[in-house]
């Protein structure tokens, strides 16, 4: 466990976190409903810091970024855990599961960035699940890996508050931003969020100066 950032305590004693629009207020013992940001006598802390449960060399083309240091290798890494509740998630195995269903071995921000130095890439992606759940995590290996002269990448839906993306953003080089649609209804029935929060996010990532790319695959079901 990790002390988390990005959180406030109401007068009735819950955590207000305050990492993704959500905005989860957690009681004693509980979890927001990323799973992963957990109310331990009254501090939040991250059950996914320094917990990768996936860890792969891709194409920086499949991210996919297409004019982010093309033909180059990236590091990816991702844990369990996500603040939304996509219908349609390709990877609902680790975005709906809980720290606890998984064994992982500990692997520290230093740790990772010099795996990724061994395997010659040239970026580390924070990719497979939501990535804005594990900003402690994904901040420390951020900082690590500019000061040893590699890039990194966040594959984000793009729920993150604005507060957030100021503190997490000016450590990230590129982003992919998910955007499900151009409808609040389909947010709320198809993915448990909401439009606007994330098109603030993508202005604001913009205003930070990340290079990004918004992915936007029409639903057919839209048409």
């Amino acid at each position: 466990m990790h002390l988390a950032q990005w959180w406030s305590v109401n007068e009735d004693g819950r955590i207000r976190c305050e990492l993704c629009p959500r905005h989860c207020l957690i009681l004693p013992g509980q979890t927001g409903s990323c799973r992963v940001r957990k109310n331990i006598d009254g501090q939040l802390y991250s059950l996914v810091y320094g917990q990768p449960i996936a860890i792969h060399i891709d194409p920086i083309e499949k991210k996919p970024l297409y004019h982010f240091q093309p033909g180059s290798r990236v590091f990816s890494l991702g844990t369990v855990g996500c603040n939304l509740r996509c219908s349609f998630c390709q990877n609902w195995d680790i975005s709906t599961a809980s720290p606890q269903e998984y064994h992982t071995k500990p692997v520290e921000p230093e740790a990772l960035v010099q795996k990724a130095l061994v395997q010659q890439c040239q970026s580390i992606a924070f990719t497979y699940n939501e990535p804005t759940i594990l900003g402690e995590y994904v901040l420390d290996i951020a900082k690590a890996a500019r000061a040893a002269n590699l890039k990194t990448i966040m594959v984000t839906n793009g729920f993150i508050t604005t507060n957030a993306i100021a503190d997490i953003y000016p450590w990230i080089d590129g982003a992919n931003i998910d955007l499900k649609a151009f409808s609040e209804e389909y947010y709320r029935k198809m993915c448990g969020g909401n439009l606007a929060s994330v098109l603030e996010a993508i202005k604001t990532i913009f205003q930070v100066g990340t290079f990004y790319r918004v992915d936007h695959s029409p639903d057919p079901r839209l048409e």
